[in-house]
């Protein structure tokens, strides 16, 4: 029987420093692996996502698993990615292209950082307030709370303190639950009591993710909802996220007419070969 061999990665992203950050696998050269063997690995390597890349036209096919599902599209993964790529001498530096279940995505590269291209920030409808404090234990939440898109489908809801923020303790079950009835894959919870912008956590059980450390595709999210509701109007964002899981990040946010450019340091953490 043929042995498929694959070259993996840890990178963890939104960071300069080893161990911090949101951490991603990266697998690659294992382009003919079907979907439930991608899901697999996934699961093996037990990361909040991992990623499958390949040259393909004139970009990178890029798909996205958590340990429980294929998702459309994830930030940190991405600029875990692309930074690797980068650093193989794959990508290069400046615009790139990549292909995802999301569409394409132009992918930057620049100054050290990865950045990628989101769709427009648009709400896909108002979650019930009430029951989210239910769920995250917390009757300082602040609304709206609204079901968002710039790729993936979130939920995002405000908090009043950094400290609130920090004390939550979600009925994980129930919120894989409410996710899965409004079409989201988690809930962000975002609070303008920051050093930066805004602090947030994530919180992703329905796709097998407890709490994400810091997550790209929340971070375009969150930046649309700040701008929409008038809550923080600017151009440029920062947020800091991971604090809960001692994996401090920070998260670049930039306009470009509508859409927003998602950006990020990476670092290389570990090396290897998987066998099949």
């Amino acid at each position: 029987m043929r042995i498929v061999e694959c070259r993996v990665f840890k990178v963890d992203a939104f960071t300069s420093q080893p161990f911090k950050g949101n951490p991603a696998a990266v697998v690659l050269d294992c382009l003919e692996l079907d979907r439930e063997t991608m899901l697999a690995i996934a699961g093996e390597l037990n990361l909040s996502e991992t990623a499958f890349a390949w040259p393909e036209k004139h970009g990178f096919r890029v798909r996205f698993f958590t340990p429980g599902d294929e998702i459309p599209l994830c930030g940190h993964a991405t600029v875990a990615t692309f930074y690797l790529l980068w650093r193989l001498g794959m990508a290069a530096e400046g615009l790139n292209k990549m292909f995802s279940m999301a569409g394409e995505v132009d992918v930057l590269i620049k100054d050290g950082k990865v950045w990628l291209k989101q769709l427009k920030p648009e709400i896909l409808g108002e979650l019930d307030l009430g029951t989210l404090k239910e769920i995250l234990g917390s009757e300082s939440l602040t609304g709206p709370a609204f079901a968002m898109t710039t790729g993936t489908p979130e939920g995002v809801v405000g908090v009043s303190t950094f400290e609130e923020l920090m004390n939550l303790r979600p009925d994980m079950e129930r919120l894989a639950e409410f996710s899965r009835e409004n079409g989201i894959i988690g809930v962000y919870v975002y609070t303008l009591d920051s050093r930066f912008d805004a602090a947030g956590r994530f919180f992703a059980p329905a796709v097998g993710v407890p709490e994400d450390p810091v997550t790209g595709t929340a971070s375009g999210i969150l930046a649309g909802y700040l701008r929409l509701t008038g809550k923080l109007v600017k151009e440029r964002y920062t947020f800091e996220q991971g604090h809960a899981l001692r994996r401090e990040g920070i998260a670049y946010v930039e306009f470009e007419g509508e859409r927003p450019w998602v950006g990020g340091e990476a670092r290389i953490t570990l090396e290897g070969r998987l066998k099949l």
